[in-house]
C-alpha cells in the first residue's frame, strides 16, 4: 500500500537558496522540453520521455550549464511529468501543456533510491540534510519519491512510501447526502456541520487584499503584503482540509462501504445565491 506523509521544512539561507535552485532548473526542464516537443511535432518529429531526455542531457551542457549545480533527478522527474502531460493529452484525458511560471507552485521531486530520512533529518543529494518538523509517521518498506514544494514562503516535502497493509476493523454500509447548511448527512442520521471557511476567513483576506493594493509595484513592502495574504489562504486551505480529513476518517473507520451521490458541481455553480457556499 502506498502512503505519503506531507511535512514542514525548515531549511537556513544557503538551504533555500538551493531548494529555490532545484525549483528553477525543474522549471527550466519543463518548459525548454515542452517548446522542443512542440516545434519538433510540428516538423513531423514525435517525441516520448527518452528520446526528449537524451535533447536535454546534450543541450543543458552548452546552453544552459548552471543546471548541473543541482541534483539531476529535478531535470529528470519534471520531464517524467512532461511526457505523462502528453499522454494524457493524446489520449483525451486533459487539455495541451502549458509552461510553468516562477512563483506559481513552485516544486521539485527527486526520486527515493538518493535520498534517506533519519528521524527528523532529510537527506537530499547535493550535500542537502534539512531539518523537518517531525518524523515520518510510518516505518517505510521502500520510499518511492520525495516532492520539495514552496507554499506561502514555507517548504514542505511529501514524502511517498510503501508500508504494509492494515486489516480494518470497519463493516457495514452508509450512504451520505451533501448539503450546504449541513456538509454531509449520513443514512443513521449522523450529521457533520459546515465549517464555512470560506465565510471565517473572508475579513481577513479582503483586510489582506486592501494591504496589498496600497503597496507600490515592485517594493519589498509590496512582496511582503503578497506574504501576508498568501499566508491567510493558506491558512484557510488548511482548516477546511482538516475538517474534511477528521470527518472522513471517522466514517471510514467506521463503515466499510460507503455510498456518495454524485454531484454536477459544475451546473450548480451556476445559481448565483448558493455558488460561494457550494463552492
Amino acid at each position: 500500500m502506498k502512503r505519503a506523509h506531507k511535512i514542514r521544512l525548515y531549511p537556513n539561507n544557503k538551504q533555500t537558496t538551493m531548494l529555490k535552485k532545484h525549483c528553477g532548473v525543474a522549471r527550466l526542464t519543463y518548459n525548454q522540453c515542452l517548446e522542443r516537443w512542440c516545434k519538433d511535432y510540428e516538423g513531423g518529429i514525435k517525441h516520448n520521455f527518452f528520446t526528449i531526455k537524451k535533447w536535454w542531457n546534450k543541450t543543458k551542457i552548452i546552453k544552459f550549464p548552471y543546471a548541473l549545480e543541482v541534483s539531476k533527478w529535478a531535470g529528470e522527474e519534471a520531464i517524467r511529468d512532461l511526457g505523462g502531460a502528453f499522454k494524457r493529452f493524446f489520449n483525451k484525458q486533459s487539455a495541451h501543456p502549458t509552461f510553468r511560471k516562477k512563483g506559481i507552485r513552485d516544486s521539485f521531486r527527486i526520486t527515493g533510491s538518493v535520498i534517506k530520512v533519519e528521524g527528523k533529518l532529510l537527506k537530499l543529494p547535493k550535500g542537502l540534510h534539512i531539518k523537518m518538523a517531525e518524523e515520518l509517521r510510518f516505518e517505510p518498506l521502500k520510499i518511492y519519491n520525495v516532492t520539495v514544494s514552496r507554499t506561502a514562503d514555507m517548504w514542505f516535502v511529501s514524502i511517498q512510501c510503501e508500508v504494509p497493509e492494515s486489516e480494518s476493523q470497519a463493516e457495514g454500509a452508509v450512504g451520505i447526502d451533501l448539503g450546504v447548511t449541513d456538509l454531509a448527512t449520513l443514512s443513521d442520521g449522523t450529521k457533520f456541520a459546515n465549517p464555512k471557511a470560506e465565510r471565517k476567513f473572508r475579513k481577513k483576506i479582503a483586510r489582506a487584499q486592501r494591504n496589498l493594493h496600497r503597496k507600490q509595484k515592485g517594493s519589498k513592502n509590496r512582496r511582503k503584503a503578497q506574504m501576508k495574504l498568501a499566508r491567510v489562504y493558506y491558512k484557510s486551505s488548511c482548516y477546511r482540509s482538516d475538517y474534511l480529513h477528521k470527518m472522513t476518517s471517522a466514517i471510514a473507520n467506521k463503515y466499510a462501504t460507503v455510498c456518495l451521490e454524485d454531484l454536477n458541481v459544475k451546473g450548480m455553480l451556476q445559481n448565483h445565491c448558493l455558488a460561494r457556499a457550494i463552492s
